[in-house]
Parts: structure tokens; C-alpha cells; sequence
């Protein structure tokens, strides 16, 4: 089943280690692969290891669009690495814009979980690596909004109904105002496309991690509870209306002979949107948050072993999309 409104949380750390620059200032290249070294020795073999370097730029925005990595860990790809834990559920991004940035990101709505997750493996390093560490401040990161606990809490919402009706900008800005910033599907610089929206804490100086965890669970609970009282509305007053635009999206989508990233990403949010209400019944409904990742430029050329230009790549989208949503609305009134 799809979800509702959350679809994930995540809790991500940015560590450096004391006696090294940061990675935008680290020229020797043995120093940067020395900090992969220490990462390796730590987690064992049950990881996954890569170096960006022995990867191709295909291989490298995969790992992107799947949310394993960042474009900054691309942008340092000649001493950069990552490592994967067995469920995928834990990244630690090497020589990013930090020595290290741990992330967890689980489905659903669990910070606390999340964090538990991943401040074992913040404690294995700690214990083994000596960290760049203030009393004062907490610990030291290359970009001063992450000093002091260098914790980022964030959860990825599901809000049609609050963006249909206007409410968001509004709220935006009242969040701004609580210490809450908001991000698109992928985060720091990404646009908020197809009603996701990602909700983080916009402070790490002077809070605890219980504080930062505490006060996003806070606010999101109350968007979940604004956006599930807009749906009741929404549907109350205008349920044919968003039947019509669920359908309209599936007729675009199986019949388009291109189509955009960007126009994909809003007709399968339509079409998600009356499927989550019940409006639309629909023939195994998790192929749709599959979509999400499978029609960006580098899963495409995956998927079809080719070497596509911009052009292409809309062709070939909208050819894998018929592929998959083909017979899947279960059409009735």
C-alpha cells in the first residue's frame, strides 16, 4: 500500500575528524583515503565500500536519485566514498562537505528509531577516531548552521491537499519562524515538486538531539493533522474533481510520447493523490513510488542499457511509463 501522508524519516550526522581539513581544503589525496580506511576498518565487511572515482557518472547519479548520496559527494568524487549497510538503511558519505556525513533513513514516521540506528554506528566511530569536538560549541562542521550537535532530523510528507488549497506558503513561512526549514524530494536546493516535502530542523546549535528530534515530531504532527482536515475538506466539496484529475494524470501518463522528469513527477503525484483517498482504485498501487525513482535520466539509462540524450530520455520515459501503468486503473463510477 502507498502511504498517506509520511513517507519517511531520516536522521543524517556531520562528523570531521580533528586533525585534517575540511574535504573543500584537503589536497592530499593519502589524507582523504586514510578517512575511508578508518571507515572500512570500523564497520567490517558486512557494508558495502565504493569509491566514486572507480565509478562511472551513470553509477554515481543512481546512487543520487536513490537518495544513497549527495551532489556534494559527487562534487569531491576523486576522494570521496560511501558505505552501505546490509538493509540499506544506513549511508556514511565520505569526504562530502564533512569528513564523514552518517545518515538512516527508514519508511515511515520513527526519528527515534532512526536515531537509535545510526548512533551506534556514530559511537563505533567516536570510539575509534578522534573528532573535531568543542566544548564550547559541540562539534565542528564545515558549514557553521550544522555546529553543535551536527544533527539534521527530517521527515519526507506527502501534501496535496495542502498545496491544492494555497496553505502552503503560509505555512512555510510559520515554520521558518519555529526553527523548521523545508526542503523539495531531494533536498538542500531541490524544489518541492509533486507535494513532497521535506521537514528538518534548521538549527543544531544549542539543542540536544532529544531537543531536535522532539521539536520536529512536534511540527509534523501538526502538519499531518492540517493536511488530513484540507483532505476532508477537498474531497467533501470537490471529490470529482480530484477523481477527474487522477484519471486525467493516468490518461497522460499512458499516452504521452514524451514526457518531462518534472511533468512526470506531478501526474503520478495526481495520480497518487486520489489513490490514497480511495477515490481510485488501482492495480497494485506500490509500482507507483517505484515510478518516482525509475523515471529519473540515470535509472532510464539503466534500465535500457542506453546512452540517452535529453531529448531521448523523454521518449524512453514515457515508453517505460506505458509499460508499467498500461491496465492498471480499475475504471467505474
Amino acid at each position: 500500500m502507498l502511504s498517506s501522508i509520511v513517507i519517511s524519516s531520516r536522521i543524517r550526522l556531520a562528523r570531521n575528524l580533528y586533525d585534517l581539513p575540511f574535504p573543500n581544503k584537503l589536497c592530499d589525496f593519502e589524507s582523504a583515503s586514510n578517512v575511508s580506511k578508518a571507515i572500512f576498518e570500523i564497520l567490517g565487511e558486512d557494508y558495502e565500500y565504493r569509491r566514486l572515482k572507480n565509478l562511472s557518472n551513470n553509477q554515481c547519479l543512481l546512487l543520487l536519485e536513490s537518495h544513497e548520496i549527495s551532489k556534494e559527494l559527487i562534487g569531491n568524487k576523486d576522494i570521496a566514498g560511501y558505505a552501505k549497510s546490509p538493509d540499506g538503511q544506513i549511508t556514511i558519505m565520505i569526504n562530502e562537505e564533512d569528513h564523514l556525513r552518517e545518515q538512516c533513513i527508514i519508511k515511515g514516521f520513527d526519528l527515534k528509531r532512526c536515531y537509535e540506528k545510526i548512533s551506534k554506528i556514530d559511537d563505533m566511530i567516536l570510539d575509534r577516531i578522534d573528532i573535531a569536538f568543542s566544548k564550547e560549541l559541540g562539534f565542528l562542521t564545515s558549514c557553521p548552521t550544522n555546529v553543535g550537535t551536527g544533527m539534521r532530523a527530517s521527515v519526507m510528507l506527502f501534501l496535496p491537499a495542502l498545496t491544492l488549497n494555497g496553505a502552503m506558503k503560509q505555512l512555510i513561512e510559520s515554520l521558518n519562524q519555529n526553527g523548521i526549514t523545508v526542503r523539495g524530494l531531494f533536498g538542500e536546493d531541490s524544489s518541492c515538486s509533486g507535494y513532497f516535502y521535506q521537514i528538518s530542523n534548521k538549527y543544531t546549535l544549542g539543542l540536544s538531539e532529544e531537543d531536535i528530534i522532539e521539536m520536529v515530531e512536534k511540527n509534523v504532527k501538526k502538519i499531518i493533522e492540517m493536511e488530513e482536515t484540507a483532505r476532508k475538506t477537498l474531497q467533501s466539496v470537490n471529490e470529482s474533481v480530484i477523481i477527474d484529475m487522477s484519471y486525467r494524470a493516468y490518461g497522460i501518463l499512458t499516452n504521452s510520447y514524451t514526457i518531462s522528469t518534472e511533468e512526470c513527477l506531478q501526474l503520478l503525484s495526481k495520480l497518487r493523490f486520489g489513490i490514497v483517498l480511495g477515490l481510485v482504485k488501482f492495480k497494485n498501487p506500490s509500482i507507483i513510488d517505484e515510478l518516482y525513482t525509475n523515471i529519473e535520466p540515470a535509472h532510464l539509462m539503466d534500465y535500457y542499457s542506453l546512452e540517452l540524450s535529453p531529448k531521448e530520455q523523454g521518449i524512453f520515459r514515457a515508453k517505460y511509463i506505458y509499460e508499467n501503468l498500461e491496465n492498471k486503473l480499475i475504471k467505474g463510477v
